[in-house]
């Protein structure tokens, strides 16, 4: 009888376990502000199920759901994380953006996300490039030059809602060129190659001069070699090659003219596109 009455207690204590639940996160706690482009606070401005304060203020609270240990424990693993943002406020553009994490459930409770200072824009808001280019701008550039993002202080990455993601990968990596040398260093090694990233610092004065740092960074950089039926490779490090320039540009209805110190060749750009943290400028041909 009591041993019976133990395989029983044992019995309900396994199954009383794998019956009970565990935490997950499906939403962190999110705070931040939302400013204007006059780097004033948005009171008011709606976000999920919540609204800004006078100072432009938002909290949203943690929401965590319970799902039951036996299951949790057959995926062996902590579940994805998914949930949508939305920012919405008459006169402004609405913004939309869907948050993911492969991991991102299992985060302990008390998970809290500070989005810091968003900026939204009045739909009715035209953005004047004269109040914007002269500041220190951050350049990536495709191999010639020919197109350029750019960035000023005002950008942030870690900011998911108002970026443009396809600037962000532009911008972050996307205009890499793969460079492979036709010459063999000798009979044993391949041709080098590597990729190419140009980044160009300048800074635009309103009294038309501009001060810059051309940088070309070498990245992956490798080298092969076969012997004896098997393949080697070797990384190697190429020191960046910097290059400072000053000159003058003439900049006149959404059209910058640099003077030949920027580029030896053709230098009148287009503002393809321009915000208060970022901007391009793509090249425009002779004829």
């Amino acid at each position: 009888m009591k041993k019976s009455i133990i395989i029983i207690l044992c019995l309900s204590t396994i199954l009383c376990f794998f019956n009970s639940c565990i935490s997950r996160l499906s939403r962190p706690a999110i705070t931040g502000y939302i400013y204007d482009y006059d780097n004033k606070p948005i009171p008011g401005c709606k976000l999920g199920e919540t609204h800004t304060d006078e100072n432009g203020k938002f909290y949203l609270k943690e929401i965590r759901s319970s799902r039951f240990l036996l299951s949790e424990i057959m995926v062996m693993e902590a579940p994805p994380l998914f949930f949508e943002l939305d920012i919405e406020k008459p006169g402004y553009q609405s913004y939309s953006k869907d948050f993911f994490s492969r991991y991102g459930g299992g985060r302990t409770k008390g998970a809290i996300d500070n989005l810091d200072t968003l900026y939204i824009k009045r739909i009715s808001e035209v953005i004047q490039p004269e109040d914007y280019i002269y500041d220190n701008w951050q350049f990536v550039a495709n191999k010639n030059l020919d197109t350029l993002f750019g960035i000023n202080k005002n950008y942030r990455l870690q900011n998911p809602i108002t970026n443009n993601p396809n600037f962000d990968n532009k911008f972050n990596g996307g205009l890499l060129h793969r460079f492979e040398n036709p010459v063999k260093p000798d009979t044993a090694w391949s041709p080098e190659s590597y990729d190419i990233e140009t980044s160009y610092l300048i800074k635009l004065s309103k009294d038309g001069t501009y001060k810059g740092k051309k940088t070309i960074t070498y990245q992956n950089a490798w080298r092969h070699r076969k012997e004896y039926d098997r393949m080697y490779r070797k990384s190697y490090t190429i020191p960046n090659n910097q290059q400072t320039t000053k000159g003058r540009f003439k900049f006149s209805k959404n059209m910058i003219h640099f003077d030949s110190a920027f580029y030896p060749s053709n230098n009148l750009y287009k503002i393809d596109s321009i915000d208060r943290d970022i901007m391009i400028l793509t090249r425009i041909e002779s004829k």
